[in-house]
């Protein structure tokens, strides 16, 4: 399996190992199971497949559960897993198991976008996707990979996710990803794309 320390950043050394997270600004409300009527603002000002970084007043500590809304893009629920004076960091509660009982895990949402693939020994290069889905997606190349092959795959704004070619044929490849992503954050890319095309 290839080595991911030459493509991303060690994590902090206060914090567990973790994604790298990417730049962002998305303003929004969180409140506590239990307590819906205190809400308070934040806004997230970095984001991962997993998790985010957030800004807020909240009185919150490690292990709190918060359900977090997002300016029109719903609410995803998280667990605090550390607070310092650079903000709260939170992870996206996992999703529940019936979810991916299916033989393909979920239906792939048809899209045209365009993503950063790397292959290795080879520099990263845009390469155009067919569909997506939390846990793989279509990608048409010129020089197509084989089955087995390991990739990484950069979605808008995120950093690469590692993946591993399950198909090859003709100019397509399907490729699974190793780690799932979150279906708030899958939502948050199809918006992108949907925008990206509009």
């Amino acid at each position: 399996m290839p080595n991911l320390a030459t493509l991303e950043p060690a994590a902090p050394a206060e914090h567990p190992a973790r994604e790298e997270r990417r730049p962002v600004s998305l303003p929004g409300w969180l409140t506590r199971p239990g307590q819906e009527a205190k809400a308070h603002d934040f806004v997230i000002d970095n984001m991962s497949y997993g998790g985010c970084r957030l800004q807020t007043a909240a009185p919150l500590e490690r292990g709190d559960a918060v359900d977090l809304t997002v300016l029109r893009r719903g609410a995803i629920p998280g667990v605090v897993r550390w607070h310092n004076a650079y903000g709260i960091g939170v992870s996206f509660a996992p999703e529940l198991p019936e979810r991916i009982e299916t033989p393909r895990k979920v239906e792939r949402v048809p899209v045209q976008t365009a993503l950063a693939v790397r292959q290795t020994g080879r520099r990263p290069r845009s390469v155009p996707a067919t569909n997506l889905s939390r846990f793989g997606c279509c990608l048409t190349f010129d020089d197509l990979p084989v089955a087995g092959e390991w990739v990484w795959v950069a979605m808008p704004g995120l950093a690469p996710i590692e993946a591993r070619v399950r198909w090859a044929d003709g100019r397509r490849a399907g490729v699974e990803f190793v780690h799932p992503i979150h279906a708030s954050v899958l939502d948050m890319l199809l918006q992108r794309c949907a925008a990206g095309n509009a």
